[in-house]
């Protein structure tokens, strides 16, 4: 069985609500399941203050997605 790859495509455009309005056409896509990665397209400020840095390495610390981290073990990262 011949499976047709389609490249991926990047454009930019304009979100509103849950509707993106796209700048330039796509690939004909018209009714298919698509992926859809979003990010800025305007650059942010991202640098942080150092007390920022550090309130939010604290909270990270103590709530952070699998939970507090113990001082007592070795951590495992994957």
């Amino acid at each position: 069985m011949y499976t047709r790859i389609m490249p991926q495509v990047a454009a930019t455009g304009m979100l509103h609500g849950s509707t993106i309005e796209l700048d330039t056409p796509v690939p004909p896509l018209e009714g298919r399941r698509v992926r859809v990665l979003l990010e800025s397209a305007e650059p942010t400020d991202a640098n942080l203050s150092a007390d920022d840095q550090t309130r939010l390495w604290h909270e990270w610390e103590t709530q952070g997605a699998q939970g507090a981290i113990d001082g007592d073990e070795e951590v495992e990262f994957p």
